[in-house]
């Protein structure tokens, strides 16, 4: 791509974001990336300045994790009707399984894109938790009758109403 095919492609980008009505959505994806990257969810060779704009124009993210077998489509929506500066709604669907979008309505603080990044890495590490375990083999401890003493641990006397009346 020669220097002029770069300008148009970044002023069309440009516009994109202004019909959107949400001109910092460019700022929103660059934060997003990153935090992908620092908490090592994307590869470390991952242009963030690409893969923000990439989103921008295509208004998703796919977040893929092929060793643990999770599959996930960040969507972003924009309503247009409300010419709030807050019109953006985030739904994150498993591609894999057929649960329920979660659906992440208050965006208009950097909060929401915590709670995005934490979905999937928790959704990454339960993954990567799960795929360690070897079936028959890996079971919960069994509870036993009377629980453990723990070291200066007294028992409460008991305040319930309903045993009281016994």
């Amino acid at each position: 791509m020669d220097i002029f095919d770069k300008l148009v492609d970044q002023i069309l980008m440009e516009f994109n974001v202004e019909d959107r009505n949400d001109p910092a959505f460019y700022d929103y994806a660059v934060i997003f990336v990153q935090q992908l990257k620092q908490r090592n969810l994307i590869p470390p060779g991952v242009d963030v300045r690409k893969t923000a704009m990439q989103i921008v124009k295509d208004e998703y993210y796919n977040y893929i994790d092929t060793n643990d077998n999770v599959s996930f489509k960040v969507s972003f929506f924009f309503n247009s009707t409300t010419p709030t500066p807050n019109n953006l709604r985030v739904e994150i669907d498993n591609l894999l399984n057929d649960d329920p979008p979660k659906m992440i309505e208050n965006t208009h603080e950097e909060e929401s894109i915590d709670e995005i990044v934490d979905f999937l890495d928790t959704a990454s590490r339960e993954a990567e938790q799960k795929s360690g375990e070897v079936p028959g083999q890996d079971v919960p401890a069994a509870v036993g009758e009377t629980p453990s003493e723990m070291p200066q641990a007294q028992q409460e006397p008991n305040t319930s109403q309903y045993l009281k009346g016994l």
